[in-house]
């Protein structure tokens, strides 16, 4: 009897301690094999467009394994170059500062849908030259990143823009936005990493996030400011969520810790019973 009690406390540590460890996903970073669009490219003697494929290699694009045809079409995996790039293979070329928003939009939707909406897209509907997703978010050719709203929003950028009064205030409004959401992230990371599961207020960030995004992108100062604090207090209400769960992280962690610690000292007992036994 007293053996099976021993044998059943050990398989009982055993699963606590293995229960306590966090769950580590393999992550699949294969990459795709090289398209027609790069070996070609890469090969150009005219420079203007042989520098596509390094600025597009350390871009955001090529991290999340969007390629050239997601943007201007064709067909990548075809040999020759010039069916890759015809009119059967779908092939859009360049888009004209008109389009721009619609070629984005294929992927940001609702970003585009706000540009368009808001006062540049009305602008453009008059025919006026304004702003577009290239001038912000291109200004390094293909080398597209992250957005950096201080890079993006300045009165260098800006010059006499009507549609933002006040770029200073709007990069500031962009960089609380921003740190909030970095705050919130690390946290819910944090937690994550203690075994809490916080995939809904992960993604609850995320819709606050693209939220702001959509408005920041009709270029309206009262509407962005409107915005900006609406997150905070959507970021506030999820961070106090977060800091309640990691609390009760740690409370169950400290628990596991006094269980493990209560039956090893149960098992030392019963080994010592068992010499005396003998």
């Amino acid at each position: 009897m007293i053996g099976f009690l021993v044998r059943l406390i050990g398989i009982f540590v055993v699963a606590l301690v293995s229960l306590s460890a966090p769950l580590v996903l393999a992550v699949d970073d294969a990459w795709q094999d090289e398209s027609t669009c790069v070996t070609c490219h890469e090969a150009e003697i005219d420079e203007a467009l042989a520098i596509s494929v390094p600025e597009w290699r350390e871009s955001i694009h090529a991290e999340y394994l969007v390629s050239c045809d997601a943007c201007h079409g064709g067909d990548p995996r075809l040999e020759d170059a010039d069916e890759s790039m015809s009119e059967e293979a779908g092939f859009l070329d360049n888009p004209s500062w008109t389009e721009m928003a619609d070629y984005c939009g294929v992927c940001h939707e609702a970003i585009a849908e706000s540009f368009t909406a808001g006062r540049f897209g009305s602008a453009i509907l008059e025919g006026v030259r304004v702003a577009t997703c290239a001038t912000c978010h291109m200004r390094d050719g293909h080398r597209i990143v992250a957005s950096i709203p201080a890079e993006i929003v300045t009165s260098e950028i800006c010059p006499g823009c009507p549609s933002v009064a006040d770029p200073d205030r709007c990069v500031g409004f962009l960089r609380e936005v921003r740190a909030a959401d970095e705050t919130l992230v690390a946290n819910i990371d944090v937690v994550e990493a203690k075994g809490i599961d916080l995939t809904d207020l992960r993604g609850a960030a995320r819709e606050i996030h693209e939220a702001f995004a959509r408005t920041v992108h009709a270029f309206d100062d009262a509407a962005i400011d409107a915005a900006r604090a609406q997150a905070a207090g959507g970021y506030e209400a999820l961070g106090d969520r977060v800091a309640l769960l990691d609390h009760e992280a740690d409370s169950r962690r400290r628990f596991g810790a006094g269980m493990i610690a209560a039956l090893t000292l149960l098992f030392v007992a019963l080994l010592a019973t068992l010499r005396k036994l003998r």
